[in-house]
């Protein structure tokens, strides 16, 4: 595993070829991506590839055949290999082998392009089917933030404040699945406190999502630790580990967890995409940490 840093006059990022990781991002020397505790959970920003969430059984079936798969796929769990590096652009890439070809059935190319462009930090998902059937696949953000940031402050120091000023209801997980139940977590328009017990039903998931930015602020003060902007995403989770993990996910998604009526088909799959051969997808989101300057 292989190590590489990108830096500007406002950033510096530093990510891993293990799952093509980002595992740290700083400005001014806060480190705002949660540093991965096992005590409460061991990772970073993981990629969720080709499957957002948990299957049903974690099992599905495609042309008649049968596959088992861990919750959010195995890509971030994969070696990925370094396809191009410059002073604020960095390029991972995996493609189908023979240990995901055991899984799952299709021939691909994963890019992940991490890029800084001033205060921001863009990271790119580019799917490529290289193959001369469809492809099917989903995909999605995990990245998990410091929260709080001071470490003399607590997450429920925090709020969430979205982009407008809708309430939707989260969906209710069962067992890892969507349930067909959703309950309200929006006491105001457009924002979350980060209450203690916001995550005992597990992770908040909003389907549809009608969002396209949040922003990390401290209550007391009113400043804006950070900020992610991700558009034309169809679904999005929110999730911490449990009631004293001092981390927050904010999680982009293209695609979710099966639902629990789910006949384990992956073309009925909900949000599952599908990718003519010889075609390439793509999407990004961007972490804005404080103000520029």
């Amino acid at each position: 595993m292989k190590y590489y840093t990108l830096e500007n006059q406002f950033l510096k990022a530093t990510f891993k070829t293990k799952g093509a990781e980002l595992i740290s991002l700083k400005k001014e020397n806060t480190e705002y991506i949660w540093q991965g505790n096992p005590e409460f959970w061991n990772r970073h920003t993981p990629v969720l590839f080709p499957f957002v969430g948990a299957l049903k059984n974690n099992t599905y079936s495609y042309n008649g055949e049968t596959y088992h798969m861990g919750q959010h796929g195995f890509a971030r769990d994969q070696d990925f290999e370094l396809k191009e590096k410059e002073a604020t652009k960095i390029t991972f890439e995996l493609a189908a082998n023979k240990e995901t070809l055991k899984v799952y059935p299709f021939h691909f190319v994963l890019q992940l392009t991490y890029t800084l462009t001033n205060n921001e930090l863009v990271t790119s998902y580019r799917v490529k089917n290289t193959a001369d059937q469809a492809l099917y696949f989903s995909i999605g953000a995990h990245p998990a933030f410091n929260c709080p940031i001071d470490k003399n402050q607590t997450r429920e120091d925090y709020v969430l404040k979205f982009d407008c000023d809708q309430t939707p209801a989260s969906k209710k997980i069962e067992e890892g699945l969507i349930g067909n139940k959703s309950f309200p977590v929006f006491k105001h328009k457009g924002i979350i406190e980060l209450t203690k017990n916001l995550f005992d039903k597990d992770a908040l998931i909003f389907d549809p999502n009608p969002f396209s930015e949040v922003t990390l602020i401290h209550k007391a003060t009113g400043k804006k630790e950070l900020s992610i902007e991700f558009r034309n995403f169809p679904y999005l989770g929110i999730w911490s580990k449990n009631q004293e993990s001092p981390f927050i996910c904010i999680e982009p998604w293209q695609g979710i967890a099966d639902n629990v009526n789910h006949n384990q088909e992956l073309r009925d799959k909900e949000g599952i995409l599908k990718l003519p051969k010889q075609q390439s997808f793509h999407c990004e989101y961007k972490i804005s940490p404080g103000t520029l300057g």
